[in-house]
């Protein structure tokens, strides 16, 4: 998770669009492939804001809380949005009411946040996570991004192991 950072994903999107014209194995392999290497953009609250720092760059103080909003659905369902590129942040950007921040974030990144508890034990209220919401819309639901997290997780666990 990087604040501020910049991010572009051609070959992402490049998937997305070939997966939108002709949905085949092959190409939801390819989009897989790629989601799973991408980071994205994440809108984010931050409060207090960020503060400038000795060289100029913005700096998260230590005590700010920072909130990923949500976005939802007409029948009330709630995704958290990823942005494969400035230009598709920049769609929603246009319709945000409040002063947002943006995050680089991965779909490890996401599952994390999908898999929190509040301090009282509830779920998380998102059902998965809306890739370029205002464009290509693809929707990956809460229980692939746990499986994928889960998978990889499985894996280093097994790569560990043979070292010890």
């Amino acid at each position: 998770m990087e604040f501020n950072k910049s991010v572009s994903n051609p070959m992402l999107v490049g998937s997305i669009e070939l997966m939108k014209a002709e949905d085949t194995p092959e190409h939801r392999g390819m989009f897989m492939e790629e989601v799973t290497k991408a980071l994205f953009i994440a809108p984010a609250v931050i409060e207090p804001e960020p503060q400038e720092n000795e060289e100029g760059k913005l700096a998260i103080l230590p005590e700010s809380k920072v909130q990923f909003p949500m976005i939802a659905t007409g029948d009330g369902k709630y995704f958290f949005m990823a942005f494969t590129d400035e230009g598709e942040y920049g769609k929603w950007l246009e319709k945000a009411s409040e002063k947002l921040y943006k995050f680089a974030l991965n779909l490890d990144d996401y599952s994390a946040m999908l898999m929190r508890r509040d301090p009282q034990g509830g779920e998380c209220a998102a059902l998965g996570v809306a890739i370029n919401p205002y464009g290509a819309n693809i929707i990956l639901p809460k229980e692939m991004l746990v499986g994928i997290f889960t998978a990889k997780l499985a894996q280093m666990q097994k790569d560990m192991a043979k070292f010890t």
